[in-house]
Parts: C-alpha cells; sequence; structure tokens
C-alpha cells in the first residue's frame, strides 16, 4: 500500500519543482535579453561599433562595406548611400560574394535582431571584419548623416515595422 500513496503525493511536490525551474528559467533568460553585453558575447566579442566610429572607419583604407539586412522595402525607402542590400536571414547563402579583406558593417532600423544575426554568421563564416553600427539607420541619421532612397526624386525615410505593414497592406492598383 505505500506505494500508491507515495505516487499521489509526487505530483504535488513536482508540480511547484516545476514552476519554480520555469519562472527561474525566464528571468534569467529576460536578463539576459535586456542586458547589451549579452549580445556581445553572443557574438564573441564586441563587434558594436559607433556611428562615430563608422564615420571615422569610413576616412580609412579600405573603406567599410555596409550590408543593409533589412527588407527590400525598408531598404528602397532610404539607406546609407553605399549600402547593399542583402536579407539578413540570406547572408550565409552569399557570403563568398564579400569581401574578407575590408569592414562589413551590417545595419537594420535600431541594429536590435537582424544586424547582430547577419554579423554572428558572418562571424561563423570566418569574417573577423563584421561589425554592427549601433543604433542602427536611426542612429545614423540622427547623427546628422544623410539617408537616401531608391527612387530617384523621392525623400528619404525610415520604415518603422507600422509604416511597413500599411505599406504592405495596400492593394495593387
Amino acid at each position: 500500500m505505500p506505494g500508491p500513496a507515495l505516487s499521489k503525493k509526487r505530483p504535488q511536490i513536482l508540480i511547484p519543482a516545476y514552476l519554480f525551474s520555469f519562472f527561474f528559467i525566464s528571468i534569467v533568460t529576460a536578463q539576459a535579453a535586456s542586458d547589451p553585453a549579452s549580445h556581445d558575447s553572443a557574438l564573441g566579442e564586441s563587434v558594436y561599433l559607433s556611428v562615430e566610429e563608422v564615420k571615422d572607419r569610413q576616412t580609412r583604407e579600405p573603406a567599410p562595406l555596409f550590408l543593409d539586412v533589412r527588407e527590400k522595402d525598408e531598404f528602397e525607402a532610404g539607406h546609407l548611400s553605399s549600402a547593399r542590400n542583402v536579407l539578413y536571414s540570406e547572408v550565409a547563402g552569399m557570403a563568398d560574394t564579400l569581401p574578407k579583406d575590408r569592414p562589413i558593417v551590417t545595419y537594420c532600423i535600431h541594429s536590435a535582431h537582424r544586424a547582430p544575426e547577419a554579423a554572428k554568421t558572418l562571424r561563423g563564416l570566418g569574417f573577423t571584419n563584421a561589425y554592427v553600427m549601433e543604433g542602427g539607420i536611426v542612429a545614423w541619421e540622427a547623427g546628422g548623416q544623410t539617408i537616401e532612397a531608391s527612387v530617384e526624386g523621392q525623400s528619404a525615410s525610415i520604415l518603422q515595422k507600422t509604416d511597413r505593414c500599411a505599406i504592405l497592406a495596400k492593394p495593387e492598383g
């Protein structure tokens, strides 16, 4: 008889243990995600460059290659003048077309997710010269730097998520 009584108590003990584990892991994960240093460690080392550092690198040889890793419509609305548009999810597939002898600076809107992922991918493929522009295109423009649109005569702008959703929802015609 001790067996069944013991099995009835086991779920009562395990449920609080599972809940504690779930909440502990959630808290640790949330702290790591909100800590900018965790991005650096995920990339292996500090690969973030401020807008000032990027501007400084533009004056050196070889000048950096800018990879705008946003969607095509975001790029067309506004981008750095010499940037190349490559979706962050496609960076690995086209890495063989990128130079290993010149700095590569990735950016997106705020460089919070897509640009670090692209740089991490490049670093994993041996590109020790891959960096993330801290603050993305928003910081670039806020720092007084210009952006340009892909369509001649169109004013350059930075599409935020809500702008993109509105544009993508419009019917063609």
